[in-house]
């Protein structure tokens, strides 16, 4: 299973996740929102300020003295190569990223738990009044350093006590969230086909945001970044996965939910 990311980890990591980002805005993100400043691209499109250092408000950057220097940056080495970018970025702005990583270590990914996580590894939010209907919900692995797909009964739990809480609370009937997850094989056995059919067609010219919805597949198991991933969108600039929008009734759900616990008891059992 391993162990909780080291303090020393943390700090590595959040340094890949930093010039990654300096690189992926330089290389990639000039082209794909051309109308943004290098700096906004970098803010709104990378995972570096909102996970990476928790900084959220952005009405609020021009007060935070990192991000002045970043945004700063951004201006003086706009006209420079990718990788030079990359590492006068790393040059002016690491010490303070470092930093902010020692001082977020204790509430970071794979070390603790957000407060309000209400559903094991899954959080709904509270309903719509124009959709009480639904039940939206976030993902997040609070069992690091375990994956939550270890034991497939454990989020089987999750997923019936989720429905439960917001059939009882809300006379909620219908699961949705927007993941990138929803295009990773292992989520998907989880869900029924109804599930599945809901998503509308991959989008080719897909521009990711700043947060987990599309950065989520940079952590590992452990809070820590998965370097091959990192390494792949270097490469290419492609995303091995985006979000999708998928949907589908909590009655359906239930009947694949159980039909996946009689499985993994049959098998247990030999029979």
């Amino acid at each position: 299973m391993g162990n909780i990311k080291s303090l020393a980890e943390h700090v590595i990591s959040i340094e890949e996740m930093a010039k990654f980002s300096f690189f992926y805005a330089s290389r990639y993100l000039r082209s794909m929102v051309p109308e943004k400043s290098l700096a906004e691209a970098l803010f709104d499109h990378t995972p570096l300020l909102f996970h990476g250092l928790n900084y959220r408000e952005k009405e609020h950057f021009g007060e935070i003295e990192l991000c002045r220097m970043l945004a700063d940056g951004c201006e003086r080495y706009s006209g420079i190569a990718p990788t030079d970018f990359e590492q006068e970025m790393w040059n002016l702005c690491g010490d303070a990223i470092k930093l902010r990583a020692e001082e977020l270590y204790e509430k970071s990914r794979g070390v603790a738990t957000p407060p309000g996580w209400n559903c094991g590894s899954l959080k709904y939010d509270m309903p719509e009044p124009e959709e009480p209907h639904l039940c939206r919900f976030h993902i997040y692995n609070t069992v690091s350093p375990a994956s939550i797909f270890d034991d497939p009964e454990y989020l089987i739990l999750c997923f019936k006590l989720m429905m439960k809480e917001c059939e009882l609370r809300f006379s909620a009937d219908t699961l949705i969230t927007s993941t990138w997850l929803n295009e990773h094989p292992r989520w998907l056995e989880f869900f029924p086909e109804e599930f599945r059919n809901s998503f509308a067609p991959r989008r080719t010219d897909y521009v990711p945001n700043r947060t987990v919805g599309s950065w989520g597949f940079l952590y590992d198991r452990r809070g820590c970044m998965n370097m091959k991933y990192i390494r792949q969108i270097r490469e290419n600039g492609v995303l091995p996965f985006i979000p999708r929008t998928g949907r589908c009734s909590f009655e359906v759900m239930r009947r694949h939910l159980d039909a996946m616990i009689e499985h993994i008891q049959n098998r247990d059992s030999g029979n």
